[in-house]
């Protein structure tokens, strides 16, 4: 848990990317993976600046529309992978086709034939946008580093003024694929030499029991699995929330088997083929796509009529649709009940992850291979590469998987305690009767490799404490206020009484999910006992678990501390704020200092932070260390620049410093004895491109109550 102690920054880079990440998919609602959404959302503000990564065959193809650079998608996917978020921009309930959206752009990426140099274009083919903040110069390296390597660069726009679109998913998770194999290795290189034609390296060939592979995949795929002994598995795998793509024989072995059923009830599926067994394909190349805005659908064009031992399949008599099962692609009249592409989400339409894609035809970047003396059918190049699309859509579709080993410790916590009632600027300490109030965030970070399922977090207050009284915020409610940021879902734990052990300590009620950039915030209220004997220090200190995340000391609450002090430069706590005693590196647990009443034994220092100009620094980080002890009190100001920290022991050595992220205080630390209270203490920050202000003037701090010195300087001619 972050508390007001300021500590050493490391790993600067995630922690500012996670807080552009958060206020990005803030709110955030679940959406179904292929079905549409109930109620189809708002369309999104993209702003001048963002960043469109086409996908049609015009603007990422030729001027005659009749190619495609698959490359595009391995693009998106390296955005994913560095850990910047991608919209998917898919218009809801379109015809196949249709133009998702138009913007004013000019061409940042791509000299060659694939779109015009700028203009007003529409986008179609569900294309990637990134919105304008993340674009940076790292972003612009990453673009320029994929463009160079081998293949056909990508085209990327950015827009010239504000639009908006309609965003079926802010995509944050990233793709690892598991590639499985059939016992002759007949099927490995489908998917292998697609995801290396788009540029997309991050997958393993090979697996066939994906339960043993100890990684965090989000998609399987198997393109010819005749082998029936790993389908449980795989299931397992889904109802986990990963997504998997069965083609050609794999629906077979797969669907229609008993730990299969992913798409069918009963029988399972009929089969339709192309290798001379019966019975034989039905297609005619004359397909239909009932839902245009389903994300398997994404291409523009026909679908290529490709050959294989599984090329369509139809319910079996007494079958039916199971799990949503939705027809992605289908036969023309009179076979119109004879599919080439099916999707169906295991886990149900709202809960992400989950989803399995079948799809008929073996490989489609080969041409067909008929039986002799049957003519090969002629498919156009755009046709094909089209079916390899369907396979890249599904890389993108968003995940929700069980990571099978620990991951790297990405899933922090801290707090922030605050006075909440008989609170007075400057006021007391606290004392028995007060009510004290505990804000306790954990965040998975944007660097996370996998959402965090049945995610709870558990206070251990009593465990150091006797003299506290839980106080609801709406009674009869817990005392417990919980809130969700980047598509988490929790709510508070209707059972949690403080006491005792177990789930009785469980702040959350069972089931919370947090997202890879989910963030959960619960607030708790205790009152200090009007009878509890003082002084005494009142601690407190929460750890949290998942599925895949095991309460250790990496997640409890303060851990995050000793590595991390620029959160609240994102999100800075209430002003009125107490001040942490916290000790060690690990800073385990946080505490605040329950007296009496204020007496000569404790002393307290007020002050305020001021620009050269006199204007008051809010959320200015000042700490006081205690030279005997080494126990830090720290504090924030507030909006206007005032400070208070209580409960100094009288006659003590303290070290008084002050840091914030744009000012810079020189001389260090002001070394005090302080025997009394101390006030109008006065700290004047100065921007660092200003060697002597603008205005001139340099103010020190040496000691005592006030600015000691202050001298104005002839201003550097320039």
């Amino acid at each position: 848990m972050k508390t007001h102690v300021e500590i050493k920054r490391v790993q600067t880079a995630i922690v500012r990317t996670f807080a552009l990440l958060l206020l990005f998919l803030m709110g955030a609602p679940a959406i179904p993976a292929q079905a549409p959404p109930n109620q189809i959302p708002a369309a999104e503000s993209i702003p001048s600046g963002s960043l469109v990564i086409p996908m049609d065959n015009v603007n990422q193809g030729n001027a005659a529309g009749t190619t495609f650079n698959l490359r595009a998608y391995g693009l998106a996917n390296q955005l994913l992978q560095n850990g910047i978020p991608v919209k998917w921009v898919i218009k809801p309930n379109k015809s196949k086709d249709d133009i998702d959206f138009s913007a004013d752009v000019t061409k940042i990426a791509q000299s060659g034939p694939a779109g015009p140099a700028s203009g007003s274009l529409s986008f179609a083919g569900g294309p990637f946008v990134v919105s304008a903040q993340y674009d940076t110069q790292a972003l612009r390296n990453i673009i320029s580093n994929f463009n160079g390597g081998p293949g056909t660069a990508v085209t990327v726009y950015q827009t010239t003024a504000d639009t908006s679109a309609d965003v079926r998913y802010t995509l944050t998770h990233k793709p690892k694929i598991a590639i499985g194999p059939d016992g002759g290795n007949f099927g490995t290189g489908v998917f292998q030499g697609l995801f290396d034609r788009a540029g997309i390296g991050n997958y393993t060939i090979g697996i066939n029991n994906i339960d043993n592979q100890g990684a965090c995949y989000t998609l399987a795929t198997q393109a010819h699995q005749e082998d029936p002994q790993f389908v449980n598995a795989y299931r397992q795998f889904t109802n986990a929330g990963g997504n998997l793509i069965l083609q050609c024989a794999s629906i077979n072995t797969f669907e229609n088997n008993l730990n299969g059923h992913f798409q069918t009830t009963g029988a399972g599926y009929n089969i339709f083929t192309s290798n001379g067994q019966t019975p034989n394909e039905l297609n005619s190349n004359d397909f239909v796509f009932p839902e245009g805005s389903m994300p398997f659908n994404q291409f523009l064009g026909l679908l290529a009529d490709q050959d294989g031992q599984v090329t369509e399949y139809s319910y079996a008599p007494g079958a039916g649709p199971n799990n949503g099962n939705r027809i992605s692609v289908r036969n023309n009249i009179p076979n119109e009940n004879v599919f080439v592409a099916t999707v169906s989400e295991v886990l149900g339409p709202n809960q992400g992850g989950g989803v399995v894609f079948e799809l008929g035809g073996h490989n489609y970047a080969r041409p067909d291979e008929n039986p002799p003396g049957t003519p090969n059918e002629s498919d156009s190049a755009l046709a094909m590469l089209n079916g390899q699309r369907m396979g890249l859509n599904a890389v993108f579709v968003p995940a929700r998987t069980i990571c099978t080993q620990t991951p790297n410790q990405t899933v922090v916590g801290y707090k922030s305690v605050r006075k909440v009632v008989d609170f007075q600027p400057g006021g007391p300490p606290l004392t028995p009767g007060d009510t004290v109030e505990w804000t306790i965030d954990y965040i998975n970070l944007a660097t996370s490799q996998t959402n965090q399922l049945n995610f709870q977090i558990q206070d251990v207050i009593n465990e150091f404490n006797q003299h506290l009284i839980f106080v609801p915020y709406d009674n009869p409610n817990p005392p417990v206020a919980v809130s969700v940021y980047g598509g988490a879902t929790a709510s508070a734990n209707p059972s949690f009484t403080g006491s005792g052990a177990g789930t009785s300590l469980d702040l959350l009620a069972p089931g919370a999910f947090v997202p890879v950039g989910g963030r959960v915030r619960v607030k708790l209220k205790t009152q200090i006992a009007p009878g509890a004997p003082v002084p005494y220090d009142l601690f407190n200190q929460t750890t949290a678990r998942s599925d895949s995340l095991l309460p250790t000391a990496l997640t409890k609450s303060d851990a995050v501390d000793a590595n991390n002090a620029g959160i609240f430069d994102e999100d800075p706590p209430a002003g009125d704020s107490i001040g942490q005693v916290q000790n060690g590196s690990i800073i385990d647990p946080t505490k605040v200092h329950i007296v009496g009443a204020p007496t000569a034994a404790n002393v307290s220092v007020e002050g305020r932070v001021i620009d050269q100009r006199g204007a008051g620094i809010a959320n200015a980080l000042v700490s006081i260390v205690d030279g005997s002890s080494g126990e830090v009190y720290s504090t924030r100001t507030n909006s206007l620049g005032f400070f208070r920290v209580d409960s100094l022991e009288a006659g003590g050595f303290y070290l008084i410093s002050v840091s914030h992220k744009r000012y810079r205080f020189p001389g260090g630390p002001t070394a005090q004895t302080i025997g009394d209270d101390m006030t109008g203490l006065t700290f004047v920050g100065r921007l660092p491109e200003t060697k002597n202000g603008r205005d001139g003037t340099i103010s020190t701090v040496k000691s005592g109550s006030a600015v000691k010195s202050s001298k104005t300087l002839r201003p550097i001619e320039p």
